[in-house]
């Protein structure tokens, strides 16, 4: 099939993907699922109105959407907040973190023997989606503590899914798939990920003051829209980790500016849109034949996933029983559900899914038909356990 102007193809795919994202809406499925779908009907593996070289032309869109989400997890972490309220879910979010990383592999990398492949999937299992859980909690009208607990898990298992997901990349590329070793690796690792901090903080000084000293509107969204592009270009010029630096980004302009609020009215006006794009590449990367080949690892990583977090949790509940100036706010009964509720898959995960091919030598579509699979799978199955936790603890709020 003709490939398409790649303007036509942003065109197409927006439109695409807005309209299977409206019918999954009408027919009472997930958006993410509908963006997907719609992907994958227009994609290689179907109708070809997406080629595989069409795919290759819109990388960039993937890159740009993961460096927004980065911005966005970055500006969710508030340093008051994790101050004040660390000790009450600091072991369980530990040990749901080790527990899942584990679980995930060990069990992927004895079916496989693949070490890169495991170290992925295991740094990709810790990702939850946000989205899914914020509409569900706002469709019950559900306030208290379970969905401020909740939440706060939430950020921080996508923010050490990036940092994790970084580090792995680095170290795979350095020691397990590079050439012999000038240096050492912790000083190369170092190097790597230390530039990638200062150039995050740099980059978060510079929207700290276009904050503070540019009070027209528009010109904030100009100066904004700019300071994303160079916050994810920049960096992949310097063959630094970009999630890193747009991480950093958020972080430093939501913790140390009252402003903080019109960073969010211009990313939110720049990210939907991308979003949808994405979401709908990424489904057009689903490749249905592999289905077949790798349908039973799928299979392991999401029992290994739903284990990790369900038995994670419950370890990080009987640590809280253990030492009793930790989780004191938090009742067993709500400590005994969070797990559940943390199943929804995440578009984060999506994204660095696609990114680890692109950047590592790993089995071609294995860890994308995985990853996309297992996110349909959990926007059902999770979102179930979403409502149904909300429902048990709800009494408890």
């Amino acid at each position: 099939m003709v490939d398409l102007d790649v303007l036509l193809l942003v065109g197409v795919v927006l439109l695409a993907g807005f309209g299977g994202g409206r019918l999954a809406d009408w027919i009472g499925l997930p958006s993410v699922t509908g963006y997907l779908l719609t992907g994958l009907i227009i994609g290689p593996s179907m109708t070809g109105i997406i080629t595989t070289s069409g795919l290759n032309n819109l990388q960039p869109i993937n890159n740009f959407a993961l460096g927004l989400i980065g911005l966005s997890i970055g500006g969710e972490l508030k340093w008051r907040f994790i101050k004040t309220k660390w000790q009450n879910f600091s072991m369980l979010f530990l040990g749901e973190l080790i527990i899942t990383f584990s679980f995930v592999f060990i069990s992927t990398y004895l079916f496989t023997r693949n070490l890169a492949l495991a170290a992925i999937l295991s740094s990709l299992a810790l990702a939850t989606a946000p989205g899914a859980i914020i509409n569900i909690i706002n469709e019950n009208k559900v306030k208290g503590n379970f969905p401020k607990i909740l939440m706060s898990l939430v950020a921080l298992d996508n923010l050490f899914c990036i940092i994790i997901f970084s580090i792995m990349v680095s170290f795979l590329n350095i020691y397990y798939f590079g050439t012999e070793l000038t240096v050492n690796i912790f000083t190369q690792l170092s190097y790597e990920i230390g530039l990638s901090l200062i150039l995050g903080v740099i980059l978060g000084v510079t929207g700290l003051i276009i904050l503070n000293k540019i009070q027209n509107k528009n010109q904030q969204k100009i100066l904004f829209t700019g300071l994303f592009f160079i916050a994810i270009g920049l960096p992949l010029q310097l063959n630094l980790q970009f999630l890193i630096v747009t991480l950093i980004n958020g972080i430093i302009i939501v913790n140390f500016s009252p402003y903080f609020r019109r960073f969010y009215d211009v990313l939110h006006t720049i990210d939907t849109p991308v979003l949808v794009l994405f979401l709908t590449l990424a489904g057009a990367r689903l490749d249905l034949s592999g289905f077949l080949t790798v349908g039973l690892l799928g299979i392991i990583y999401i029992i290994a996933r739903i284990a990790g977090k369900v038995l994670g949790l419950q370890l990080g509940s009987k640590l809280c029983s253990l030492l009793p100036d930790s989780c004191h706010n938090i009742p067993p009964r709500i400590r005994k559900y969070l797990g559940l509720a943390l199943l929804p898959g995440a578009g984060v995960a999506i994204g660095l899914s696609i990114l680890a091919e692109e950047k590592l030598p790993l089995p071609e579509n294995t860890l994308v038909t995985i990853i996309l699979g297992s996110v349909i799978f959990f926007e059902f199955f999770g979102s179930i356990m979403v409502k149904k936790t909300l429902e048990l603890t709800d009494s408890l709020n």
